[in-house]
């Protein structure tokens, strides 16, 4: 029973059985009295607390020999069932098979046996201490037994048979199970002591029986009092409710109680009718008896619900993604002839012997050409690859190839040889699809989950025009030109006619709209990501991202148990334990708020330790480290915040912290951060592109070229994809600053990186600038062949042109005004440069879209305004000599360039004659 209240809300029980306690003591139950006997003085107790404030307490233990009615009654004594409502709150996670009955009848053979060995060889039952008495039966029972006692002594004073006491009803609570309610903080306690390998200390003491006279005294107590650790190592297991063991008994006698040797010997004497038990003498010198005899105790403990749960079984959402979502059917699978067949086949079989090689490369070894060899030709794949292809190739022979069915040997000659060639042509067709891209801006994630573009898998012109949309889309976004990427990524959505592919376009798209931050069509896309694939993990770890950062905790939980489910990972179950720091952290003050708290705290620490398990051994540091990069991929900084918050000092640490203050547009805070932290050697490519980043962006270009120089420039080191953006930027740093043999040389460098049109756009500008222009022509090319949507390579093909005199001028001019150009200085440029070849018409054009550009931007008289406005004046001052003025005058007000100014005031003198 309980000294305390129990807490009113609880979310488990366990079950506490006492079965006894055995290899007494023979001093307990000897000078020819019988264990039960009536005069004996003592009661045993056991009690134990949980969590230091309600403890509870085994009481009216007695000394009792082994009947099988005791052992058959303790093995299947069970508290009171749980109230309904108790019942519906309780999910069982889990069905066991019952071993109740089995274990019963275990024991009931075993006991029955003991019987009869001891009915046939006359040795006698084992005496224990079991709790079998009820308080009201012990105190009925024990007067029925002094009574009966005198009535033998006075007809037969030499024999003493006492009668076991008999055992509860079925209606009376069992006195030798507990159960002790578990709220979430007591759940939380248990939890952490079996993870700490802490045992559940249960405490055995001896006190006097009930109605004892007041005289006496038990002097002794504090010497038999023992502790008994229940090893709670078994709870570990996952999906383990109960454990039995026998533990030892250990003494907990302290020196301070020992009692003083010199009493006097007439204390010693025991009084008229004080059992003599009461006066034994001890020797405090001697090894205490329970160590002696091996005195131990039997405990089961059996939970409601499972402490260590299984990963299936964690408490979750009722719903799915589907029940949110609703699937879309997928198109109709359109006729494929044989040759499509056996190229679809051809594609499997070769992308299955690459990952054979991968996975043998990996291992690493000598001969693995040779060994992969004899593999494909002993374990039967090479006969399985023939079963495959040749039905495939009787259908391509029956559709291309047999028109008569009595033809010659020659006429069958020529059809092998065709089709030789015919499927050779298919399979080197198939081959060059899959390997022609190999290497280009494939990203990926090491942990299950991607925010880098996904590729297209297939080889048919759909996934290349797929890839090169979403190569556009990433290079405009490296130029922050947002609206451009946008456009992109519906152009590829548009373009994919693959089925299994819309999961990886959609997923692309609505991370592309989370970066910039439109989170409705974030939304959208990551929607439609799910509803073509509930079980894409990319997109439900992205859009319950997107919902945690808006504070939709419960549609957020939905996806990301979905996630962990596809692919229980480190990262999936890194952002379930964030989804409980969120809840924990949006707790609102309240009479449950502590017990909602430890809920939260308990599950975000199950899934914790799931994460960190899941894959290899990490610790929950790099769990968050983890999730926390993998947030500021997709610019969440407030949850990956959160998640730096939990992680230990150190460089990686640092680091990430430096990215979130640069994604916040804290640069200064980004700098200082990183000049400060220390033992940053093992990441300092990334820490100097950092820098860079935030000196770009404070305008200290030279402070930025100098670190991505440190980082990008160096000899005999190959260039790196994930660097590829930071060669645009210093390039473009480079041209702008007016050294173009640098910026050349950086532009060469990162075409080897990522072979983009960008790259190559800024290689022609630098050879542009030097007046190379046949060099300049060729990149300009290259980069247009690329990406032919970019207005800027159309507009410094058009200054090719002019300068080199083609006719295609013209052309190339409309193209780059049709793909909208909005660089105001690269139109003021054009359209001075061509009216200084006599291209009036021309220039003109150009020049009033740069003014009018800059007028619709708030820049009317910006020094690209009055230079734009300078040449147009001076290319219509022959036909409209008021507005040539007019624009003369506009310099003459507002423009820097003294030299400017002057020739515009002399050009309104001239004009005004």
């Amino acid at each position: 029973m309980a000294e305390s209240e129990p807490q009113k809300e609880p979310v488990n029980y366990i079950d506490v059985k006492l079965h006894g306690i055995q290899n007494l003591p023979p001093g307990w139950f000897s000078d020819g009295k019988p264990p039960a006997f009536a005069e004996h003085p003592f009661r045993y107790e056991v009690s134990f607390s949980l969590d230091g404030e309600n403890t509870y307490t085994f009481k009216h233990g007695r000394l009792l020999q082994e009947l099988q009615q005791y052992e058959s009654y303790i093995l299947g004594a069970t508290p009171p069932p749980l109230p309904s409502e108790v019942n519906e709150m309780l999910q069982h996670i889990r069905e066991f098979p019952d071993t109740s009955n089995l274990l019963s009848g275990a024991a009931n053979k075993r006991t029955v046996s003991n019987f009869k060995k001891a009915e046939g060889d006359g040795t006698p039952l084992a005496t224990k201490i079991l709790w079998i008495t009820t308080p009201a039966a012990d105190t009925v029972s024990t007067s029925s037994e002094e009574q009966g006692v005198k009535r033998r002594r006075r007809t037969s004073p030499t024999t003493e048979e006492v009668p076991a006491p008999a055992v509860p009803n079925d209606d009376d609570p069992p006195p030798c199970v507990i159960r002790v309610p578990l709220g979430e903080r007591d759940v939380a306690a248990l939890d952490a002591m079996v993870v700490a390998g802490k045992p559940l200390e249960l405490q055995f003491t001896r006190v006097l029986k009930g109605g004892a006279p007041n005289d006496w005294e038990d002097t002794h107590q504090w010497y038999f009092r023992a502790s008994i650790p229940v090893d709670l190592t078994p709870f570990t297991e996952p999906g383990s409710l109960e454990l039995t063991e026998e533990i030892p008994l250990l003494p907990s006698n302290s020196p301070a109680r020992v009692e003083e040797k010199g009493r006097k010997k007439a204390s010693r004497r025991p009084k008229s009718g004080v059992p003599v038990i009461l006066f034994e003498e001890i020797d405090l010198e001697a090894q205490h008896p329970y160590v002696t005899h091996n005195t131990s105790a039997v405990v089961s403990l059996h939970l409601e619900k499972t402490l260590t749960r299984l990963a299936s079984d964690r408490v979750r959402p009722l719903l799915k993604p589907g029940n949110l979502v609703p699937q879309r059917a997928p198109p109709s699978k359109e006729y494929q002839d044989g040759t499509r067949q056996f190229t679809d086949v051809v594609e499997a079989i070769a992308k299955q012997i690459m990952q054979d090689y991968r996975a043998a490369k990996a291992q690493g070894g000598e001969k693995i050409d040779e060994r992969l060899f004899w593999t494909f030709q002993t374990t039967g794949q090479l006969a399985a690859y023939k079963e495959q292809l040749m039905p495939l190739v009787i259908k391509v022979v029956r559709e291309k190839f047999l028109r008569s069915q009595d033809a010659s040997q020659e006429v069958m000659s020529e059809l092998i040889n065709e089709l030789y060639v015919h499927l050779l042509d298919c399979v080197h067709t198939t081959l060059q699809n899959l390997t022609g891209n190999v290497g280009r801006g494939m990203r990926k994630d090491g942990n299950g989950a991607s925010v880098g573009p996904q590729h297209s898998q297939d080889g048919d012109s759909s996934g290349v025009t797929g890839r090169m949309w979403l190569e556009r889309a990433e290079e405009a976004e490296t130029l922050r030109e947002y609206e451009q990427a946008a456009k992109c990524h519906q152009a590829r959505i548009a373009s994919c006619s693959s089925s299994a592919n819309f999961p990886a376009v959609w997923n692309d798209a609505a991370n592309f709209f989370v970066r910039v931050g439109d989170a409705t069509r974030a939304e959208q896309c990551y929607r439609e990501a799910i509803s073509h694939d509930p079980m894409y993990v990319d997109s439900l770890l992205g859009y319950g991202d997107l919902l945690l950062a808006h504070n939709r905790f419960d549609e957020a939980a939905v996806y990301l148990h979905a996630a962990a489910d596809a692919n229980p990972n480190a990262l999936c179950w890194g952002h379930l334990s964030l989804l409980c720091d969120l809840n924990m952290l949006s707790l609102e003050q309240g009479p449950q708020y502590e017990s909602k708290r430890a809920y939260w705290e308990r599950e975000g620490t199950l899934a914790m330790k799931e994460a960190m398990g899941a894959t290899e051994e990490v610790d929950y540091n790099e769990v968050s480290l983890l999730v926390a990069e993998y947030l500021l991929r997709l610019h969440h900084p407030d949850l990956a915040n959160i998640c730096l918050s939990r992680c230990r000092s150190g460089p990686k640490t640092e680091v990430l912290y430096a990215r979130l203050f640069t994604l916040c547009e804290q640069y200064d805070d980004a700098l200082t951060s990183l000049n400060n932290a220390e033992g940053l050697e093992s990441c300092a490519d990334e820490v100097g592109i950092l820098r860079g980043d935030c000196h770009a962006s404070l305008g200290h270009n030279e402070e930025a070229m100098r670190e991505y120089k440190q980082v990008l420039c160096h000899e005999n080191v190959k260039p790196h994809r994930r660097f590829g953006p930071s060669y645009i930027h210093l390039g473009n740093l480079l041209v702008t600053a007016g050294r173009y043999n640098d910026a050349l040389g950086v532009f060469t460098l990162g075409i080897q990186a990522w072979p983009c049109s960008l790259m190559w756009l800024g290689a022609g500008i630098a050879y542009y600038r030097m007046r190379k222009l046949d060099a300049a022509e060729e990149c300009l090319s290259e980069s247009n062949a690329l990406n032919n949507i970019n207005p800027r390579t159309w507009a410094y093909l058009a200054l090719v042109c002019l300068h080199k005199g083609r006719v295609e001028l013209e052309i190339v001019l409309q193209q780059a005004i049709i793909q909208g150009l909005s660089d105001v200085a690269l139109l003021t440029e054009l359209g001075r440069d061509l009216i200084r070849a006599s291209h009036l018409r021309l220039g003109e054009g150009c020049l009033r879209k740069a003014i009018a550009m800059e007028r619709d931007a708030g820049r009317a008289t910006s020094a690209t305004s009055c230079t734009a406005m300078y040449y147009l004046a001076g290319a219509i001052e022959g036909t409209q000599q008021q507005e040539a003025k007019e624009m003369y005058a506009e310099v003459v007000r507002h423009s820097q360039n003294e030299s400017m100014r002057k020739r515009a005031g002399e050009q309104i003198l001239l004009l005004s004659q």
